[in-house]
């Protein structure tokens, strides 16, 4: 397993809002393979994951650390997880469904959102 909690927000997910979100790297300390943003959601763990590289020893490697993220899901009382992926340019990734079902990923959507100001 080669997953740290970090005190900081990851540069990676500046847009996050500080709260309630812990923050966790996967990998080596010197050289993670992604950051993942974790909160309560109701019966829920709400997980969003930012990966920066890729290859066949990290796909080894989220394969055993999603394992870690089930066990702290079970320990938090929550019955899945629900992983989120965010596009501020409003892109479609059409590899993630393919990318999830890798890992056991089920019940799939897409899910858009907007912003409105109010001044």
């Amino acid at each position: 397993m080669s997953i740290r909690e970090v005190e900081n927000k990851p540069e990676i997910m500046a847009h996050f809002p500080d709260s309630p979100y812990r923050w966790m790297e996967l990998g080596e300390e010197a050289d993670p393979y992604a950051y993942v943003a974790i909160a309560e959601r109701d019966d829920v763990l709400e997980a969003h994951i930012s990966m920066t590289k890729w290859g066949p020893q990290v796909r080894r490697n989220l394969h055993v650390d999603l394992e870690w993220f089930k066990e702290e899901a079970r320990r938090l009382g929550k019955n899945r997880i629900l992983g989120i992926r965010a596009n501020d340019k409003g892109e479609f990734d059409p590899n993630l469904f393919r990318f999830a079902r890798l890992y056991g990923a089920v019940d799939m959507c897409v899910f858009q959102t907007v912003a409105l100001e109010v001044e």
